[in-house]
């Protein structure tokens, strides 16, 4: 615990429990917040909370109407404990199912996007008078009667006090008890001193527990010189041998991996994954030795603050990375007070030539079959890699999300022998569970089979932004909105510069039909990747669902545009909006042959606004036959509205398995 957060500690304790004038309470709705008998009440009837949710809710509550960023709950909630901004996500999403919705259908806890959460109902502040502190004294009431063991109440709430005048009859009393609190007082800040001394002895600077860093590739001095044994695998020992320490929160390497470039800028990627500091390396080798260079920056000054460096010899790779690891990441902990730590990376196999072609398969910017080839090749030199057979498994996954009909059934088949391979080998292996979730999800329409696999996927690696990614799209296709958004706001703070991150969180709040937060959202997307078809599509659908027609059309035409398509189609398709809106421009595509990249649960979308409810039921069955991965979001999908009240669309809700 630090001693920053001492004073309000003491001053709330002092205030309302010696003085024992008021006792203080929040309403909202039909609840009751007793902050210091730390209780909820709903209609008087007690509300169970656990202490952190308590704490959270004490603290969103007191800054009722006001922006309550992350870090600062984090510093607040947990000032005596390492954890993730996780955990955060997960306690506002029970805190909205214990509230629930009020009258009006409205939540009581508002997401600010990447920023933090604001308390949005009504609340009035209320003080109601107990003893005075005398007659207590003469009651001689127990210890922890008088000083509860938490009391929280947020000193930013700028709450005063009313003390009445003194009491002349009374005075001579108040005298000895003051005399009696000033001893007590120094005697609990003398043994919070040592508590803090032993605390600090033992785990480290505090500050330092509330801070971020991201580890980024280490480069070569040349371009020509890549080599992903040193630079994938040396960052991914000191990830690990930072990380394992749990005084800073470290961004995976999957997160981190797009910063191999030579010309990589530390600042921008460190802006970029929104952390405080960056290690960014260099390499150069000479003589069969290796030479590190390692500097941390300060993203918030711009200023380098320390640099480090290593030489080893290269003939034992694995052992070379651990080495370095060892030096580098032991001179950064004991930057933030930390002592050394002798956590060496996991990697799954001893054969370097495996582990080599592994981190081409996964880090290197190759397409699909290309890193099935790496992860192929890796497993033929150790067939007991559990972690090749993961990736594998990835990529056939990617493979069969953008492939066709028979194709796709093909890619989920080799993905699932190389899932269960995994499993085999390594029952614990996060990446495995989540993709087993996927083809549940998608292939096999096995729902609860789903959510358990991503529920053990998150447990596993929940600094993992493919299983909060992956759970997300799970709870948008149950109709679970509110949890699906706040797995996706998980996934984008694991990592805020992954595209499906930021995807992930933007679809739950499509299916959400929050338009107005998912235009925004799409918006912020495009702005890291302006050739993300995903994200363009689904702008266009939510503005046009908002009444942004004319928008969403001018956003359409960009698209065709970038996609290159031909002239004479983007004339017809104009000549078709200016003719009858957006049902012109699907009459002129409903005019087009199929070829091989039409998606048919969009086009049977694109026939239900139409009216053609025929023609949609046709192409949904064919999405169903040719398991398109859209068409898990059969209950959920706005655009499918006009045709839910049909009695095809639950016998095809039931074949699914969606109730």
């Amino acid at each position: 615990m630090s001693l920053e957060n001492y004073p309000s500690f003491l001053l709330n304790f002092s205030e309302f429990n010696l003085n024992g004038e008021e006792k203080q309470f929040f309403r909202f709705k039909s609840f009751r917040l007793n902050v210091g008998e730390r209780q909820l009440l709903h209609r008087n009837s007690p509300v169970p909370l656990t202490p952190k949710a308590f704490d959270v809710l004490a603290v969103l509550v007191a800054q009722s109407g006001h922006l309550v960023e992350k870090d600062e709950l984090l510093k607040q909630v947990w000032a005596d404990s390492f954890v993730e901004e996780a955990n955060i996500a997960r306690i506002i999403h029970t805190l909205r199912k214990t509230l629930g919705e009020d009258e009006n259908g409205n939540k009581f806890i508002e997401t600010v996007a990447t920023k933090g959460y604001r308390f949005v109902a009504n609340v009035k502040e209320d003080r109601q008078p107990t003893e005075r502190h005398a007659d207590k004294l003469e009651k001689a009431p127990r210890a922890d009667e008088e000083f509860p063991d938490t009391i929280d109440v947020d000193e930013s709430a700028e709450v005063a006090v009313q003390i009445p005048p003194p009491d002349p009859v009374i005075e001579q009393k108040r005298l000895t008890r003051v005399v009696f609190f000033v001893v007590g007082f120094a005697t609990a800040i003398s043994l919070l001193l040592i508590l803090s001394f032993n605390f600090w002895r033992g785990t480290g600077t505090n500050s330092a527990q509330s801070k971020s860093i991201a580890v980024l590739p280490v480069r070569p001095l040349t371009d020509e010189n890549h080599e992903p044994i040193y630079e994938f695998g040396i960052a991914d020992s000191l990830i690990y041998k930072i990380g394992s320490a749990k005084i800073l929160t470290v961004r995976e390497l999957s997160a981190t991996r797009k910063y191999s470039g030579i010309d990589q800028d530390a600042l921008a990627a460190g802006r970029e994954q929104q952390v405080d500091y960056v290690l960014a390396s260099n390499y150069q080798l000479a003589g069969g030795k290796i030479r590190i260079t390692a500097q941390l920056t300060n993203v918030s000054s711009g200023q380098i603050e320390e640099t480090y460096k290593s030489e080893k010899d290269v003939g034992d790779v694995f052992k070379m990375q651990d080495a370095i690891a060892g030096e580098i990441g032991n001179s950064l902990l004991a930057r933030f007070g930390k002592t050394s730590t002798s956590a060496a990376v996991k990697r799954g196999t001893g054969n370097e030539e495996a582990y080599r072609l592994y981190l081409q398969g996964i880090y290197g910017r190759l397409e699909p079959q290309e890193s099935i080839q790496r992860f192929e090749q890796a497993i033929r030199l150790d067939p007991n890699y559990a972690q090749a057979w993961s990736g594998l498994a990835l990529m056939h996954r990617r493979m069969g999300n953008s492939g066709r009909n028979t194709n796709r059934l093909e890619q989920y088949q080799k993905s699932m022998e190389a899932i269960n391979n995994a499993l085999t080998l390594d029952p614990t292996s996060g990446d495995a569970h989540s993709m087993l979730c996927e083809n549940k999800l998608f292939y096999e329409y096995d729902f609860d089979g789903a959510e358990r696999e991503c529920k053990l996927a998150v447990e596993l690696d929940p600094n993992s932004a493919l299983a909060h990614q992956t759970y997300a799209r799970y709870l948008s296709s149950q109709g679970r909105h509110d949890e699906a958004v706040a797995e996706g706001i998980t996934a984008v703070d694991v990592d805020p510069a992954s595209l499906w991150s930021q995807y992930s969180y933007g679809i739950s709040l499509h299916f959400a039909r929050r338009y107005t937060e998912s235009i925004a959202q799409f918006r912020r997307t495009l702005t890291m990747d302006e050739d993300f078809g995903l994200a363009y599509m689904t702008l266009v659908t939510d503005l046009e669902l908002s009444g942004n027609e004319a928008e969403a059309f001018d956003v359409w035409k960009k698209l065709m545009v970038r996609w290159g398509t031909d002239e004479k189609t983007v004339q017809d398709i104009k000549a078709g909006f200016q003719a009858e809106g957006w049902l012109g421009v699907r009459r002129v595509y409903d005019k087009r042959p199929e070829d091989s990249s039409k998606v048919y649960f969009h086009g049977a979308a694109g026939y239900a606004q139409m009216g053609m409810k025929d023609k949609a039921f046709e192409y949904l069955e064919r999405s169903l036959a040719g398991r398109e991965i859209w068409i898990a979001f059969l209950k959920v999908d706005p655009r499918l509205d006009a045709i839910r009240d049909d009695p095809r669309f639950t016998d095809l809700a039931a074949r699914v398995g969606l109730k």
